[in-house]
């Protein structure tokens, strides 16, 4: 696919498309878990709204070799894109948890589409040498939302009302849609099987990134209903998102200068240690939550470009479409996983404690892979 003036074009169509789609996922992400809270769940329950989503997500995408099949990756953003916007508010009818679970469930299936089609053509559009700057920007274009809808969402529900953020979310995921019609009309994912020996080549990057998406899951999920008053949790998740994209943005400029994969130990522990801060915050002071968030976001943003461009220059130039379908996959498991896995935690040890919890696991399990990634190369 051509990378010159039209596929700058085409470029700038995906990343306004990603944008609109991610305000839809971002005012979510947050505020479904607290439309469940409110409602009367319990904590294991509220994990579970952003637990089925990621999971609905995920077995979408492992459907992909038929999907992509079935679809050119124009019909399946507007496919994906409506299928985020339209269920949004029917949230408002019931707080029951069958409901919204049915309504997450839908709305996952969605996403996946918009990921999967967003990632495959934006490593397709990247010119040459251009990859981990390309994929930065169109990581940006799915972070910039988390600026004011992740942080905002929770302080509009708080402040104005439920209904306001589902219709706004919802009419977001409609524009995106809508815009979707400038992508490329011919353009289908060649997904290309990786063979097993080509897989596990990716099970270091993939497996730490998870990692990382699993405590960002989990502090997204939660922190808004640990403790702190409105105003405190919406600035720290506004830090987080300032974090993520600027960690997203740097990882960028040095990735197309330095061999992939260098960056991803240290942003996973940086996440963690994000967690223990936040951990801290909760049971010391609410001075911390800036802090512990500035570390969770630019872990998990720096994390994500690396990753990405490891990924897919593992597997190879032919195979972009699986590359991008494993990473998609490890980065919503891992955002459900962790919501669910802190939020039955919490049951039994409270949140400040379930924080640390995490954070103490993650940095063991990333040393872990990294000691096991050592001695395979020693081989």
């Amino acid at each position: 696919m051509s990378a010159g003036a039209g596929g700058a074009g085409r470029l700038t169509a995906l990343l306004a498309v990603t944008f609109l789609a991610f305000v839809n996922y971002a005012a979510m992400l947050p505020v479904v878990p607290m439309w469940a809270s409110v409602a009367g769940a319990a904590s294991l329950s509220v994990g579970m709204t952003t637990g089925s989503m990621m999971a609905a997500t995920v077995l979408t995408q492992l459907t992909a070799p038929w999907l992509f099949r079935l679809l050119r990756l124009r019909p399946m953003m507007i496919l994906g894109a409506v299928l985020l916007a339209v269920p949004t508010p029917a949230y408002l009818l019931s707080g029951d948890m069958s409901w919204i679970l049915t309504i997450t469930v839908v709305r996952g299936v969605g996403f996946a589409l918009v990921v999967m089609a967003g990632a495959t053509l934006v490593a397709d559009l990247a010119g040459p040498g251009r990859l981990s700057s390309s994929a930065s920007l169109y990581g940006a274009a799915a972070a910039l939302p988390n600026l004011g809808a992740l942080a905002g969402g929770v302080w509009v529900a708080q402040t104005w009302g439920f209904p306001v953020v589902f219709w706004v979310a919802g009419v977001a995921a409609l524009l995106a849609a809508a815009c979707a019609r400038a992508l490329p009309g011919t353009a289908r994912g060649a997904f290309a099987l990786a063979a097993l020996a080509d897989l596990r080549r990716v099970v270091a990057p993939v497996g730490l990134f998870l990692l990382t998406a699993a405590a960002f899951g989990a502090a997204t999920t939660f922190l808004p209903l640990a403790g702190p008053g409105a105003a405190e949790a919406s600035v720290a998740l506004l830090v987080a998102s300032v974090a993520l994209l600027l960690g997203r943005l740097g990882s960028g400029v040095v990735g197309d200068r330095v061999r992939a994969g260098r960056m991803l130990v240290p942003t996973v522990l940086l996440a963690a240690a994000g967690l223990a801060t936040l951990a801290a915050a909760l049971r010391l002071s609410p001075a911390l939550l800036p802090v512990g968030a500035a570390m969770l976001g630019a872990g998990f943003g720096a994390c994500q470009n690396d990753s990405f461009v490891t990924t897919v220059q593992r597997l190879g130039p032919t195979r972009t479409a699986p590359a991008s379908t494993v990473w998609n996959a490890a980065y919503d498991g891992g955002l459900g996983l962790g919501a669910v896995v802190l939020g039955w935690v919490i049951g039994g040890a409270g949140y400040g404690s379930a924080f640390l919890v995490m954070a103490l696991s993650i940095t063991g399990l990333a040393l872990t892979i990294r000691l096991a990634g050592s001695r395979r190369s020693q081989r």
